[in-house]
């Protein structure tokens, strides 16, 4: 395995004010906030592109120059270009793993992947951000294909990196300074071309959840904080027949511990549930929840899932929902997880709406991204999604739902 080391010199860029109580956006959108020159910029359903810090929300979104910066001000999102320059043909379809001080990210190509950072840096009282690339990685084989690629952190400070190549399922990793990468140790072999993985920091290290739809199933492997980087548990089978599996992940993990993971299913019948929330216990014990109901107009698709800081019982999963009879007329829905409920999900509300008139038939809203770290409960909730002219569009998810409701 060739892992090739990469250098970007240092790039430094001034943040601009932002303060989040002044700030009067629209709720329920239909208009675009802010637009890049890639399509649907905010997809790769298992991708976290959002984080919050210094009291402002940011983006890593990608752009055809590769990822660009975004920062949400008192006058709207603003993109930071020194930033965006910086990273130029460095793959912009990234996942971002956010701390204190620091972002990491990896971003995606057909063939590669290109670990990279941006650190804060402070000169008396300015903050600005330094730019850099840390490592290239590399599938197993030079003809595999990556689709997709996660990034997380466990609590001895280790870097994992996993993604899908071809038919495998491949894990890398890093110690504390994000350099130095191993792998690929492959984790799962002959799963199918469409499946995808997603790579979720647990209390006790990590587990990385995949599609197997060749063999209908949802599968978990977990990699504990003690063990060596190529030590994993066997795979423990989530769910397995029934049509269980579908290419669609999205995690989130609460301050007790749970792993929320929500998943669409390959059922896509009238009057049954297309979407399974996979719920793993601080035991390590997983429930499954099938919900959300295919109609004969409404396809919701794309399932995401978030947390809340100081209250781990709250969970809110969105969707985007596509219409049968006019996919342009397509929007992206909310509610609350309930697992006492049957219908699993409640007050189901739209949260961005399409703008037909300007759209004429021709674009539709998708991709839900958000946060990898619960929402924090004194500032908005932002998510965001996009269409293919790469307009992109923001909810505030704390408009709808009360922060202290469970």
């Amino acid at each position: 395995m060739r892992l090739i080391q990469l250098f970007l010199a240092a790039n430094f860029l001034l943040l601009s004010s932002c303060e989040e109580k002044n700030y009067t956006g629209n709720n329920q959108l239909s208009s675009p906030d802010f637009k890049v020159d890639f399509p649907f910029p905010t997809a790769d359903k298992p991708q976290s592109k959002l984080w919050y810090m210094d009291n402002c929300w940011w983006a890593i979104l990608p752009k055809t120059s590769g990822p660009s910066l975004w920062q949400r001000t008192e006058t709207g999102w603003k993109e930071h270009t020194e930033i965006t320059k910086s990273l130029e043909g460095i793959p912009g379809r990234a996942d971002v793993w956010a701390e204190k001080d620091k972002v990491t990210a990896v971003g995606v190509n057909v063939d590669s992947l290109v670990v990279f950072s941006l650190q804060k840096q402070k000169n008396d009282s300015t903050v600005w951000w330094k730019a850099r690339v840390l490592y290239a990685l590399h599938p197993p084989q030079k003809t595999d294909k990556i689709e997709t690629a996660t990034i997380a952190r466990d609590k001895t400070g280790r870097w994992w990196v996993a993604a899908d190549a071809s038919e495998n399922i491949c894990i890398w990793t890093a110690g504390e300074t994000g350099e130095n990468w191993e792998g690929p140790f492959i984790l799962a072999e002959e799963i199918g071309k469409d499946d995808i993985c997603a790579v979720a920091a647990i209390p006790e290290g990590v587990a990385v959840v995949w599609s197997d739809q060749l063999q209908e199933a949802v599968k978990v492997r977990i990699h504990r904080n003690e063990q060596p980087p190529e030590a994993w548990e066997e795979t423990e089978i989530i769910e397995a027949g029934n049509k269980t599996a579908d290419d669609h992940l999205n995690t989130a993990l609460s301050a007790d511990g749970t792993l929320w993971l929500t998943t669409k299913n390959s059922v896509d019948s009238v009057a049954r549930p297309q979407f399974v929330l996979r719920v793993r216990s601080p035991l390590g014990n997983w429930v499954n929840y099938p919900y959300c109901k295919l109609d004969s107009v409404k396809h919701p698709s794309r399932p995401a899932i978030f947390s809340v800081e100081g209250n781990p019982a709250l969970i809110l999963s969105g969707h985007t929902v596509y219409n049968h009879t006019n996919r342009y007329l397509g929007k992206i829905e909310f509610g609350m997880i309930d697992t006492a409920n049957p219908e699993i999900l409640k007050q189901v509300t739209t949260v961005i709406t399409p703008d037909t008139a300007r759209w004429a038939n021709t674009n539709f809203i998708n991709d839900i991204t958000g946060p990898k770290a619960p929402f924090p409960q004194k500032a908005p909730w932002i998510v965001l999604a996009s269409d293919k002219e790469g307009s992109v569009y923001e909810a505030d998810l704390s408009t709808y739902f009360n922060k202290n409701e469970n």
